[in-house]
């Protein structure tokens, strides 16, 4: 193994580890030392990789958000399509209830001005923001849907459910099925909207 891909692989062993700290225990409630026990490394060791706690945090959210849109660029979903792949979202959020778990810790965690993750959380938002708003005039313009739509209205309720959702979901010890509310959510509203 080289050493470049020996830093590769431990680099994503120690973010692994932060992303189920990170979703069990919160930031604040998570040491160096702690994700450093858990891949069997010194605290030096870890900050060797990531200078500091707030570089590991925004590690992890930057690993977690190149997969999601790697993972739709693969797919190469626009317009309808993307909106129809959207309906499988909740289950990949079951999949992984780590994740589930990081994102709501960390949106609460990270509401102050001063915190290390806002401008990430934020621009994260823009990002997912723009790029349903795009699939809603995408879909409109093809005439897969109606042309009088409000994409940036249906682009933000889209997403307030998927995160509403994904809250109760963890609230409520996963005793209902994202999967099922949000496969449901998106035909009527993908029905809603038909041209």
């Amino acid at each position: 193994m080289t050493t470049t891909t020996a830093t590769t692989t431990r680099r994503e062993q120690i973010l692994d580890a932060a992303v189920e700290l990170f979703g069990s225990t919160g930031y604040r409630g998570t040491s160096i030392a702690a994700v450093a026990e858990r891949v069997g490394m010194t605290d030096a060791g870890v900050l060797y990789h990531f200078k500091t706690k707030e570089d590991l945090l925004l590690g992890v959210l930057g690993h977690f958000d190149r997969a999601v849109q790697e993972s739709i660029e693969e797919v190469g979903a626009r317009g309808i399509d993307l909106l129809r792949l959207m309906a499988e979202w909740g289950a990949g959020m079951e999949a992984t209830p780590g994740i589930s778990s990081l994102l709501i810790r960390l949106s609460a965690e990270h509401l102050t001005a001063d915190s290390p993750a806002r401008q990430f959380i934020q621009q994260r938002y823009r990002r997912l923001l723009d790029r349903f708003t795009a699939a809603f005039a995408a879909a409109a313009d093809a005439g897969d849907l109606r042309v009088d739509l409000d994409a940036r209205h249906e682009a933000a309720a889209l997403i307030a459910h998927l995160d509403g959702i994904r809250l109760q979901w963890f609230l409520l010890d996963e005793s209902f099925s994202m999967a099922d509310s949000v496969r449901t959510y998106v035909t009527a509203t993908l029905e809603r909207l038909a041209a």
